[in-house]
This record gives C-alpha cells, sequence and structure tokens, in this order.
C-alpha cells in the first residue's frame, strides 16, 4: 500500500511538472506574439504615419493630418520618435505677449501648439488677460526658469517650420506673433478646451445675444440659423501709416456677397452684426434680416456675444478670424487683405493664415 501511495505521489509530481512547462510554453508565445505586434509598424499605425503641414484633411474631432507611407528605416525611426515623445516634458516654453486680444490668442495658442510638438510645458504670466477671460490651465512663469534658448519670429502671418524643431532640452523663448492655423491645429482639443469663456462672460454674453435678438423675435424660428458678421475698420481704414503699408478693409460688395451665400444655403437666417464702426454697417446693412451688438461692450464681451451664432463672415483682423474659430462653423473670409505688393504683402501667406476649409471670397 506504502508502495502505491508512493507511485501515486510520484505520477503526481510528474503531471505538475509538464502541466508548469507548458503554461511557461504558453506565456513565452503569448509575450513573443505582445512583442512583435509592438513592434511591428504594421499593427502600430497600418503602415503609415502621419505628417503635418502638407494639404490637411479634416478630420471628426477638428484635426488635420495627411497619410504618407513610408520606408521601413523610416518607420523604425518613427516608432522611436513615437516612444520618445512618451517621456515626460522637463523644460519650458514661453511666449513674448503684444498686442490687443486678437493678437494674444493667437499668441497663446500657437505657443501651447509649439510646446506640444516640441515636448515642452508651456508657461504664461499669472497675470495674462487671457486667464481672466478664458479657463486657462497652463502654469505660470516663474522668475527661476532661465531660457537658454531664444527665437524670433520671421514673419507674423507665415508658418515657420524651425519653430516644430526647436526641441525638449532647453527652456524657450518665443517673440512673435505667430499667426498661422499651422501651430495650432495638432491641439485643438486641448486649446478649444482652455479658450472656454469663464462663466461670468458667458453667461452675460448669452443674456445680451438673447436681448439683441429678440428685436427680431417675430422672425426666429427653432430652425433659424445665426452668422456672426464681424467687420473690422477703424484704424485700419482711419491710420494713414496702416492704410500705406499694406492693411485693408472689406468693402460692402464682398459683406453682401457672403450674406447672400448664407441666404441661399439658408431659408431662414439672422445676421448678427459687430463692429468698431457701428455706423457705417447700419447705413449699408438695413435689411430685415440683419441685428446689431450695441456699442459699449469690452472686447472680450463682444467676441463672446458673437460666438453664440452657428456661422462667420470674415472680413479683416485676427479678432474676426479668432470669432470664426471659436464659432467653428462655415466661414467666410475677405481675400482681399492685405493690399497686394505693400509691405505687409510680404509677411502674409493666405494658406499659412486662413484654414483650408474657409471661403475666400
Amino acid at each position: 500500500m506504502v508502495k502505491r501511495m508512493f507511485s501515486s505521489g510520484f505520477r503526481m509530481q510528474g503531471f505538475l511538472r509538464k502541466f508548469t512547462l507548458c503554461l511557461c510554453l504558453v506565456f513565452i508565445l503569448g509575450a513573443g506574439f505582445v512583442l512583435v505586434e509592438f513592434f511591428s509598424l504594421s499593427s502600430f499605425t497600418s503602415g503609415k504615419v502621419f505628417t503635418t503641414f502638407l494639404k490637411p484633411q479634416q478630420t471628426s474631432d477638428k484635426k488635420y493630418a495627411v497619410e504618407q507611407k513610408n520606408s521601413p528605416n523610416e518607420e523604425r525611426k518613427n516608432i522611436s520618435k513615437l516612444i520618445t515623445t512618451l517621456k515626460p516634458p522637463t523644460h519650458y516654453a514661453t511666449v513674448n505677449f503684444e498686442g490687443r486680444l486678437g493678437n494674444q490668442l493667437f499668441e497663446f495658442a500657437s505657443l501651447y501648439g509649439i510646446a506640444k510638438h516640441n515636448n515642452l510645458i508651456p508657461v504664461i504670466p499669472a497675470n495674462s488677460i487671457l486667464r481672466r477671460i478664458f479657463k486657462i490651465t497652463v502654469g505660470p512663469t516663474r522668475p527661476e526658469i532661465k531660457y537658454t534658448k531664444r527665437y524670433h519670429e520671421k514673419k507674423g502671418c507665415v508658418f515657420e517650420p524651425p519653430l516644430m524643431a526647436l526641441g525638449e532640452s532647453e527652456n524657450v523663448w518665443i517673440k512673435g506673433y505667430l499667426q498661422s492655423w499651422k501651430y495650432i491645429h495638432q491641439a485643438d482639443s486641448e486649446i478649444r478646451k482652455m479658450y472656454t469663456f469663464q462663466d461670468s462672460i458667458s453667461q452675460k454674453a448669452r443674456s445680451t445675444f438673447q436681448a439683441v435678438i429678440a428685436s427680431k423675435k417675430n422672425k426666429i424660428t427653432t430652425n433659424t440659423v445665426y452668422v456672426a458678421v464681424h467687420v473690422r475698420r477703424g484704424d485700419m481704414k482711419n491710420n494713414l501709416n496702416y492704410v500705406k503699408y499694406g492693411y485693408t478693409t472689406a468693402d460692402m460688395s464682398y459683406i453682401s456677397k457672403a450674406m447672400n451665400t448664407f441666404r441661399k444655403d439658408f431659408k431662414d437666417v439672422l445676421f448678427v452684426v459687430g463692429s468698431d464702426d457701428l455706423k457705417w454697417c447700419k447705413e449699408n446693412m438695413k435689411d430685415e434680416d440683419v441685428v446689431f451688438i450695441p456699442p459699449g461692450n469690452s472686447p472680450e464681451m463682444d467676441i463672446a456675444i458673437l460666438t453664440n451664432c452657428n456661422h462667420t463672415v470674415v472680413t479683416v483682423g485676427s479678432y474676426g478670424w479668432w470669432t470664426a474659430w471659436l464659432i467653428n462653423g462655415k466661414t467666410i473670409y475677405y481675400k482681399g487683405f492685405p493690399t497686394p505688393n505693400s509691405q505687409l504683402a510680404k509677411l502674409f501667406n493666405a494658406e499659412d493664415y486662413y484654414f483650408p476649409q474657409w471661403i475666400p471670397m
């Protein structure tokens, strides 16, 4: 009986050894399969990588990219780059804020996009006006951050590729207006979250918008489409130095053509006009489907009111550009800016400045 017990014990041990060996083989094969899948670009990106700054195509999350096939060596390099970007950033980037609201919206958004692309941490002053207006979440600049790399923009409205190749090993200080969609489109969703108006501004803007359209309450239905029309004139019309440099304003023929395009698109449309020259607008825009934002608001309040609309007609200036971006609908813009062959025209590239899906007119 004792012999039978020992014999049974040995058989059980043999079974356990074989079972354990089988488990080890399964584990090794599984681990090998995972490693092959991880390092195979065909499984990681279906044999493709995404490159930017070419002809963009709109995707569901409002970002743009172009698919481009690479050689095996390039694929391995791209895997290395993808893995490298997983490292948390250790250095900072900031921008020298200048100009009014439209300019500063460009400066921060482009800073954020540039920093993200270079694996840097964007920081802006704690007292930036953008923090008061929007729900900005990036950290503040600090005296102990020493900026060892400085970049001065060459042109104001032209995309400069070197800014997307600053690297991640130094703190970077940038000076420039940075007015190109190509800096920001990779970080579109994050920037939109931060360019959410503070609740107090948003609530007041909404109530003002409702009061403005109330004058046409008999024409408003649940199907009414609202189109923001931002008309910039002021300094671009009256400052002779600006005019000589190449700044120009949109004439009424452009505005009428753009508005008529929306009238054809939508049976029930109401235009909400904001301008620094309301007198001119009211003299020239007397249609029944037009209302005007009253004067006396702050710049941030006017733009917040306009963003209650669905689509945009842009004349000139960065303020109108950002109105259209925040609304994020169909956008028609004035293609006569700047004056051809002017000094300003040398610093401007329409393909870099305007989104490809925006409509020139």
